[in-house]
């Protein structure tokens, strides 16, 4: 299949569309996608392209400015020609044309210091040929823009992350989340119509959870430098309310992983936590992430099978103290007059 074979077919769509079943248009359609790079070049039969984005493997998210090797095999009695390098634009797309057709060649995507996998591609078409990097464990941020006068969440504040086209305007709470963030240093700009925008850096780390604080200035006020630190809160929990219960219960027992990690298994701490085994020894409800633990498939036997370090937090109450955004998540048949409630978060 080649690019001079082909031209000509765009104008006849249009009365293709009106004479052929939806299925045929489709197929047309995808060729035609297929060939756009080839159309590039003009009447040579010997030149084709490939393109495609560069995302990150465990994110998906788009990495700009990443650079795509392509190295031609080599080939008895034939010249190898020389590697071709093309770097990806803004929104992780690149694209390389003019390649020598009807060869074989290995294509391989490079981030910063990372490389992805080589990819074996025969060269006989113009084609699309996604690339991935492999980053690290994606991490699950969230941040928190407050005013830095009166400490106060800022509403419609909007992050962006630089290089990656990443970006979020902050909630009623001052809040943004970004539940799958490649590792790595970047770049934070905020913006607010009343406060001054400030930049500074941010560095997250592989399969990290965390809320990041930031603070900003108002524009009658001089600018001050972006204060940006990572709270002792973990960015799950934030967004699950378990810090807000925690402050405003005061008859309840509440425990974040680092508070728990003397235990080796989740068992220990319903058979050993005082707070558990003794005040609360009653019937219990337990929930799995805001969901009956029962739903999916646990009792208080086999709920000592989750692995341990991925719990998150565990939080216990008498029922009739659970908050609504609790207890809305417990059918009425599964409510309990005289219980006590039993979540734990898992990542």
């Amino acid at each position: 299949m080649t690019c001079a074979r082909y031209r000509g077919v765009t104008p006849l769509l249009a009365v293709l569309a009106l004479l052929l079943p939806p299925g045929a248009l489709a197929g047309q359609e995808e060729e035609e996608r297929e060939l756009r790079i080839c159309r590039q070049f003009g009447n040579s039969d010997l030149e084709v392209g490939i393109e495609g984005i560069i995302r990150d493997q465990d994110s998906d998210t788009p990495l700009p400015g990443a650079t795509v090797v392509i190295r031609y095999e080599s080939e008895r009695g034939m010249a190898t020609p020389d590697d071709v390098r093309v770097e990806a634009d803004a929104e992780g797309r690149y694209q390389a044309c003019g390649l020598v057709a009807f060869r074989e060649a290995r294509v391989r995507a490079l981030y910063r210091a990372e490389r992805g996998k080589e990819r074996k591609v025969d060269l006989d078409r113009s084609q699309f040929v996604d690339l991935e990097v492999d980053l690290g464990n994606a991490a699950f941020v969230v941040f928190s823009v407050l005013a830095a006068e009166t400490g106060q969440p800022v509403q419609g504040a909007r992050l962006q992350i630089s290089p990656l086209p990443i970006s979020g305007v902050t909630d009623s709470l001052g809040r943004v989340t970004f539940r799958t963030m490649p590792p790595g240093t970047y770049d934070l700009h905020v913006q607010h119509i009343a406060f001054s925008p400030l930049d500074d850096e941010v560095n997250i780390l592989t399969d990290q959870s965390a809320e990041f604080l930031v603070q900003l200035q108002t524009r009658a006020i001089a600018m001050a430098p972006l204060k940006v630190e990572v709270t002792a809160r973990d960015a799950w929990l934030v967004t699950s309310g378990f810090y807000d219960r925690r402050g405003s219960i005061e008859d309840g027992y509440f425990a974040t992983y680092p508070e728990i990690d003397d235990f080796t298994h989740l068992g220990q701490v319903f058979r050993f936590k005082r707070e558990l085994s003794i005040k609360f020894r009653r019937r219990q409800l337990i929930l799995l992430n805001g969901r009956p633990a029962s739903r999916l498939g646990f009792n208080a036997r086999n709920l000592r099978e989750l692995k341990f370090d991925t719990v998150r937090g565990i939080e216990a109450y008498r029922c009739s103290d659970a908050p609504p955004e609790i207890m809305n998540q417990v059918p009425n048949t599964m409510a309990f007059g005289d219980c006590n409630l039993i979540a734990i978060w898992t990542r």
